[in-house]
């Protein structure tokens, strides 16, 4: 059994949550007796009473939609460009590398040095191959793409393309914004 002493204390405790439901029940009913005679107005928790970010299902709505204008977007401008390479008929076989013309056999000659020198050296010397086989094959990929040239289709106007890119960045930022919200 419990002594008295600790009765007391239960006791004590009991009293002053009582007293303090009382004082916020005094308060509450003097705030809406002040909001019903118009001398006050009602508070409004807004950060309970209303979802600021929207329902899971708006969520999903923003996520479809941004990845359609997103995937739109980016269909439209890839389909208003043609692509065409210097290598046939106007190039005549020539590469321009870094404003120089170069052909496509003086392009192999350092990728062709390298693999023979990674079979040739030993041990640690075999890293002088690696690098000039890559050094070889970073030349040829950069003359590649340095030989390509991109072509309006249609001929675009500037309007075209600011919705265009308008669709792009909706989509990315809808997408974004869906994808890494802070769910409450």
């Amino acid at each position: 059994m419990r002594n008295s002493n600790e009765i007391d204390r239960e006791m004590k405790k009991m009293e002053k949550a009582a007293k303090r439901f009382a004082r916020q029940n005094a308060k509450e009913a003097k705030h809406m007796k002040d909001i019903s005679s118009g001398r006050s107005t009602p508070k409004v928790d807004l950060d309970n009473s209303v979802n600021r970010s929207g329902s899971a299902g708006n969520d999903m709505l923003q996520f479809f939609l941004g990845f359609m204008l997103l995937g739109g977007g980016l269909f439209w401008l890839f389909n208003s460009f043609t692509v065409d390479s210097g290598l046939g008929g106007f190039g005549g076989g020539y590469f321009n590398v870094f404003g120089m013309r170069m052909t496509g056999g003086v392009m192999l000659i350092p990728l062709m040095l390298g693999i023979g020198l990674i079979f040739f050296l030993d041990g640690k010397k075999r890293f002088i191959g690696y690098f000039t086989a890559a050094l070889g094959l970073l030349v040829i990929v950069i003359a590649l793409i340095s030989s390509l040239s991109f072509h309006a289709k249609y001929g675009n106007t500037l309007y075209v393309y600011v919705i265009m890119f308008a669709m792009i960045a909706a989509g990315a930022g809808l997408l974004i914004k869906s994808t890494f919200k802070k769910k409450n």
